[in-house]
């Protein structure tokens, strides 16, 4: 398999192939790869400060530095994919290699050069991860004074400062500062670097106290908010009129879309299985078809395990149960419970969050690292016990965040799903079930709002399923037949 214009080969053991899925896979290994062709070159910009951070998600569009030529173009790697090489004199010594997935490294520019570069509208565009990276950004001062003779740009520097002081990191504010006016007697100031108008901070980082959180929750902090923000845009005042019901009600018609929502959750995730054995698994009665292979006792005890945490789920609405990470890991052992009594599962494999790092087969997020999963779980479990948040915003930004964060090597869909869910009940909102036929456009929208900052689409969708499940229970109080959802014919 050629990308990168033949500049990189990935060898498959067969055809046909998930070509998208391959080359997500191997993504980083073949930037690695074209990058030493250009050699001295580095990745720069918004993207580098991720990597930085430690995010490994795939951008679409990755600018470098390379010193090997003065040409300067966008070189396709792969549909949608594109690396854009930019001529500028590299030195080797402030390059900063980063172990990406893949086992390969990727070279990045050192933070005191890469500050020396930053645009305006790269920061515009990046000011999030930015904004978490200069909070807590710590620079040796010779190799500012380095980076800012080697590209004296007093105006980028002010820029930073600036947003340095407004974020709370008061000493490389300073150290900033004192760089700029070595460089320029003219000090830029706020209004024309652009600090506070054109590039706004977002609010939640002008209050949080610098000193007792990590990047990544400022990160999550900030797209928790913003996320917030669009939820309200989209949704705002309708979601009052919904109908309101009992809440017996609620959880009766949620007991009603069991083995509905069972079948279409689990086979969602690839498991292989028929409506009929999972309504026979539901309500306890023999399986049809007699003995099973492996493949079938994997998907029964998938179903038998969500049937359980299904379960957990109503008992915790009764109780209006707050979202904490002792409740996940319940639920998330309910799951798993009768893969591990049938040997299909280790026990080892319940004892808490996952240890290692994952990729998602086929998709761009990379979830962040095992190191940082607990403090993202206790960030969400802070958000979600917000008081001043909609049911709506907490049901589907709780799910959001969850899968975003996938604490677990497996079961983080249909566990996401559960805790939408439960929120939503606890809300006065009913069940929704994410039918396996809208498996792509669903998980396509999570992808957006995790990588592109645009979360209308799963915005819409989820709103969608909330108005017509709710349509549904009104029409069954009159006696009205529920409407049933035609599959979606685009992605």
């Amino acid at each position: 398999m050629d990308v990168a214009g033949r500049r990189a080969w990935i060898l498959v053991p067969n055809r046909p192939m998930d070509r998208r899925a391959v080359f997500l896979a191997n993504y980083w290994p073949v930037i690695g790869l074209v990058l030493e062709h250009y050699a001295p070159a580095a990745i720069v910009g918004a993207s580098a400060v991720r990597l930085h951070l430690g995010d490994f998600s795939q951008p679409g569009y990755l600018p470098a530095y390379q010193a090997a030529n003065q040409s300067e173009y966008t070189l396709p790697v792969e549909a949608e994919f594109a690396l854009r090489l930019r001529p500028r004199p590299v030195d080797p010594t402030r390059i900063q290699s980063i172990a990406a997935p893949g086992g390969v490294q990727i070279p990045v520019l050192a933070p005191a050069e890469l500050l020396a570069t930053l645009d305006e509208p790269e920061v515009q565009a990046g000011v999030e991860p930015i904004a978490a990276w200069l909070r807590h950004l710590i620079l040796r001062t010779p190799d500012l004074d380095r980076a800012v003779a080697a590209n004296p740009r007093p105006q980028v520097l002010q820029r930073l400062a600036d947003m340095a002081k407004a974020l709370g990191n008061t000493a490389l504010a300073e150290q900033l500062d004192a760089a700029a006016r070595r460089v320029s007697e003219r000090i830029a100031t706020p209004s024309r670097t652009g600090v506070g108008s054109r590039i706004a901070i977002p609010p939640v980082m002008l209050t949080r106290p610098r000193g007792s959180v990590t990047p990544w929750l400022d990160e999550q902090a900030m797209r928790l908010e913003r996320q917030a923000s669009e939820v309200t845009r989209l949704v705002g005042k309708r979601a009052a009129g919904l109908p309101a019901f009992p809440h017996a009600r609620l959880l009766a018609q949620a007991q009603e879309a069991k083995a509905y929502d069972a079948y279409h959750s689990t086979t969602m995730e690839g498991y292989r299985i028929s409506p009929d054995v999972v309504e026979a698994i539901i309500h306890g009665q023999p399986l049809p078809g007699g003995p099973q292979d492996e493949e079938a006792l994997r998907a029964a005890m998938a179903v038998q395990g969500y049937s359980i945490a299904f379960d957990r789920v109503l008992q915790l609405a009764r109780k209006e149960a707050p979202v904490t990470g002792g409740l996940i890991l319940n639920l998330y052992e309910d799951l798993f419970r009768p893969s591990v009594d049938a040997g299909i599962v280790a026990p080892g494999e319940l004892r808490g969050w996952r240890t290692t790092s994952v990729s998602l087969k086929g998709w761009r997020h990379v979830p962040p690292n095992a190191l940082k999963v607990r403090d993202l779980i206790d960030g969400l479990e802070a958000f979600a016990g917000r008081a001043d948040l909609s049911g709506v915003t907490r049901a589907l930004l709780v799910h959001l965040e969850f899968v975003t964060i996938h604490p677990f090597l497996d079961g983080n869909g249909r566990l996401g799903r559960l805790l939408l869910n439960l929120v939503a009940l606890e809300a006065g909102l009913p069940w929704v079930t994410v039918r396996s036929d809208e498996r792509t456009p669903f998980f396509r929208s999570i992808e957006r709002a995790q990588l592109d900052q645009d979360t209308e689409p799963y915005v819409r969708l989820l709103w969608h399923l909330l108005r017509q499940a709710a349509t549904d229970l009104e029409g069954r109080a009159r006696g009205v037949a529920p409407g049933r959802r035609a599959p979606r014919k685009k992605a």
